[in-house]
């Protein structure tokens, strides 16, 4: 080490080695730690985006099931409707001994 007059003492050519590579490794760091966080962003978007459309998909399953049922449902009321109509009928044919109409349109003759 050389110190001349008023001047600061310089660093060794080890130091100036030693502090560029801890600046290098210092940078490769936190390069790193940017490229990860980068990367575990893209990888949650894209789970993200999996999840949203499988959650979308469900969602839409779940709206035509219902119709489905819905419409089911009704059908079912329909006949449930239309029996008791039959049977009304029915009903009533037998107490009067006489053709009734039915509720699908039909006739029912009971004979006294």
């Amino acid at each position: 080490m050389q110190i001349g007059f008023g001047w600061n003492p310089q660093r060794s050519a080890y130091q100036n080695i030693t502090a560029q590579r801890t600046r290098l490794a210092n940078y490769a760091s936190s390069t790193q730690a940017t490229l990860n966080a980068a990367s575990n962003m893209f990888a949650s978007a894209s789970t993200n985006q999996i999840s949203g459309t499988a959650k979308l998909a469900a969602q839409q399953a779940v709206l035509r099931l219902s119709t489905q049922i819905k419409a089911a449902n009704a059908a079912r009321n329909k006949q449930l409707s239309d029996a008791q109509a039959t049977l009304v009928a029915t009903q009533k044919a037998y107490n009067a001994g006489q053709t009734s109409t039915v509720g699908n349109g039909g006739s029912v003759n009971i004979a006294a």
